[in-house]
């Protein structure tokens, strides 16, 4: 399996996720300059909520559709149905009990205008539901440029709206942030229906055989405790924030966290391409080609991340400084922690999504467990008395644990090794060497007289 196979969805899948970086850098330009310490720590607070809503219902419901739907293209229908009607019950569901649950939650946060918001969550799900299960069944057919402009559709018509807002005077408060995510999220699945239209149009959601229920069930026992571990160790450090801080202090954390979440692109990249083409490749039993892909997966991740952590760690404090313009100076020491598990995060990120292509769903289970009672153990510990460094303490620690942990449960079943990892960068290496070497001589000969 040659990576410049995948070359063309690779080039699609970096420009989609930076639209994320583009709603990031959007946020941090204009929606947190422009809003209070207060307002961008409620509205921070809201997302978390909607977020792991979000996460975990597309780790439990779509991503197995996904593995399934790519191992038996003909049942790509029936595979769709039964995962939007499950994912679209439990989002609606959990949202509506987050919206009960909104007067006890603006207490316990300590804000009226949160729990107003909260009220607003079942709407703010239905908005994104065709766009959140459309990426995942054009992810299917690895039509990584459709889900660009599903993307599109979010991240650029948001941003539009949040300059606007802030350039015309009109965007005061979190709550009409929230407002403009809603119209992004309407927008983005009004382009994911026409993108998808072939395969929701064919859904037989009255009329789904059980045998894809059950099978989707069966396969999320172990995804669901894996994928609510892997949700709230990710999401849920700003709620535990707020439950010792002010929104102030959220926004501080937030703000370091901002900029942390370019990891996301690249774990939101990952999903894309590991997920199908793993479950491709262990399905046909190509074990000699998914081992050599994950290591030379191993490779472009630590010689992508590493430099990048490196670099970021180091200019920190200016970086953020000029970012949000003296505002949110003392999230500098905050990020700098965080990036630590930049060093790492090639293993997990490989290593999680290998073990959900191939189905080892308990395997990732017990993975994520150690990690994860690492982050929770480490946050209500420090927290209280650290504030946002406690919390940046608990991520990287974690996430550290979980590369570990993953990469060793890949490596039982995948039978990857450090040395193949280590051969392929030789080879690259060499490779490269050759080429220059061959460019010089062409030059050489070139300029040499004739004669």
């Amino acid at each position: 399996m040659k990576l410049s196979e995948h070359l063309d969805k690779g080039i699609w899948t970096a420009l989609d996720k930076g639209l994320l970086l583009l709603y990031g850098f959007g946020v941090i330009l204009v929606v947190v300059n422009v809003l209070k310490p207060e307002e961008w720590g409620i509205f921070s607070l809201f997302q978390s909520f909607f977020l792991i809503l979000c996460v975990l219902s597309d780790s439990i419901f779509l991503q197995p559709m996904v593995k399934f739907a790519s191992e038996h293209e003909a049942e790509v229908e029936e595979v769709l149905a039964a995962s939007f009607n499950l994912y679209t019950f439990f989002m609606l569901l959990t949202g509506a009990i987050i919206a009960i649950l909104s007067g006890w939650l603006s207490h316990v946060y300590k804000s009226t205008e949160l729990g107003t918001m909260l009220m607003m969550m079942p709407l703010l799900i239905s908005l994104h539901i065709f766009r959140n299960v459309g990426i995942r069944y054009l992810q299917i057919t690895y039509r990584i440029k459709a889900i660009f402009w599903v993307d599109l559709g979010l991240f650029g018509s948001v941003v539009v709206m949040a300059v606007v807002a802030g350039m015309m005077g009109w965007f005061h408060n979190a709550t009409q942030f929230m407002q403009m995510n809603m119209i992004g999220g309407a927008i983005s699945s009004i382009i994911a229906l026409g993108l998808g239209w072939k395969g929701f149009r064919k859904m037989p959601l009255f009329n789904v055989p059980r045998g894809e229920y059950s099978r989707l069930i069966n396969f999320a026992k172990f995804q669901a405790g894996t994928s609510a571990l892997l949700t709230l160790q990710q999401w849920s450090d700003v709620l535990i924030v707020g439950l010792f801080w002010k929104p102030a202090e959220v926004a501080v954390y937030t703000a370091a966290k901002t900029i942390y979440r370019f990891l996301d692109a690249v774990r939101e990249g990952a999903t894309l391409l590991v997920v199908p083409v793993s479950s491709k490749l262990y399905t046909a039993k190509e074990n000699v080609s998914l081992r050599t892909l994950v290591e030379k997966l191993l490779l472009l991740g630590f010689f992508g991340l590493v430099p990048i952590s490196i670099v970021l760690i180091a200019i920190a404090p200016q970086l953020i400084h000029i970012i949000y313009k003296g505002k949110y100076d003392a999230a500098a020491p905050v990020f700098q922690v965080m990036m630590l598990s930049g060093f790492t995060l090639p293993l997990s990120l490989i290593g999680t999504n290998v073990l959900i292509g191939i189905g080892k769903a308990k395997s990732l289970f017990l993975s994520t467990i150690g990690a994860t009672l690492i982050f929770f153990i480490m946050c209500f510990s420090l927290v209280p008395i650290m504030a946002s460094m406690g919390a940046a303490l608990a991520v990287f620690v974690s996430m550290t644990a979980l590369g570990v942990f993953t990469y060793i449960a890949m490596r039982k079943e995948v039978d990857t090794t450090f040395r193949g990892t280590l051969v392929h960068a030789i080879s690259a290496r060499h490779g490269l060497m050759l080429k220059l070497r061959a460019r010089k001589q062409a030059k050489r000969d070139a300029n040499a007289p004739e004669g």
